[in-house]
């Protein structure tokens, strides 16, 4: 396509390297089988399903940032003004940075947590970090009894749903019940925040305990609107979480086979 060779030439002129160059070429490239695809030209197309289409193949924040920008030079240098096309509000809410919580984190903030003396409060840190609860949703399961999903224990109180997927935290709950299965804790909300944040410091939020577990729960290949129901986390962001997933699977495999090369 020659308006595309012209592009490659702009931009050779203008000082870009050939790797910006060919970064940009596969850009361009997905936004016309992004034309062909929907039906869409050069001049009138929908920026939102622009954006949804390239995230199947830029999975990060950046790489997304990167393939918009170079749409964007390539309408400007082909229309002769400038069209800029960028990340929306609820784009940039899905490519926010997913902060993994390695299991050594994991075991020195359930070291801090079990030397808290109040049994309920100590029991109500225990459902944030495994379960990514809120103070607020902690609250509302104040009295619950265990549900069964084919055997797999949950809690499901209240529109609160959450499988139990941890031995550890199935033994906790084992030992809050009364003698009718019965687990019945009080703790206030605010105070709870304050304790977590003791804990927990400023690296992690509640909301990033809640993305670990549905990320936990992508890991044992449960489909993504089963985690959705059971995690609380929008689909947009458990789709996101899912293509993290895949990608870090694609380099573990790509080291499992090649390694002896």
């Amino acid at each position: 396509m020659k308006k595309l060779t012209d592009f490659e030439n702009y931009l050779r002129e203008n000082g870009y390297s050939e790797s910006s160059v060919s970064t940009y070429k596969k850009a361009v490239e997905k936004f016309y089988l992004f034309l062909k695809f929907y039906g869409f030209t050069e001049k009138k197309f929908e920026e939102d399903k622009l954006v949804q289409f390239l995230s199947s193949t830029y999975k990060t924040k950046k790489s997304l940032y990167t393939a918009l920008s170079a749409v964007s030079r390539y309408l400007s240098f082909v229309s002769g003004k400038r069209v800029k096309i960028g990340l929306n509000d609820m784009f940039v809410d899905d490519f926010k940075e997913f902060k993994q919580i390695s299991e050594e984190t994991f075991a020195e903030i359930l070291k801090k947590i079990e030397k808290r003396r109040k049994k309920d409060l100590r029991f109500a840190l225990y459902l944030i970090v495994f379960l990514g609860l809120k103070p607020s949703e902690i609250v509302r399961i104040k009295t619950f009894k265990l549900s069964f999903y084919d055997r797999v224990p949950a809690i499901d109180e209240n529109g609160i749903k959450r499988l139990i997927i941890d031995d550890e935290l199935l033994k906790i709950v084992k030992d809050m019940e009364d003698e009718t299965g019965v687990v019945n804790f009080k703790v206030n909300p605010e105070s709870l925040k304050v304790v977590f944040f003791r804990i927990v410091g400023k690296k992690f939020s509640v909301n990033d305990f809640r993305e670990n577990y549905a990320f936990r729960l992508l890991r044992k290949g449960l489909p993504v609107d089963i985690v959705v129901e059971f995690s609380g986390v929008s689909l947009d962001r458990v789709s996101y979480l899912y293509r993290v997933l895949t990608l870090k699977s694609k380099q573990e495999i790509i080291g499992e086979k090649l390694t002896d090369f």
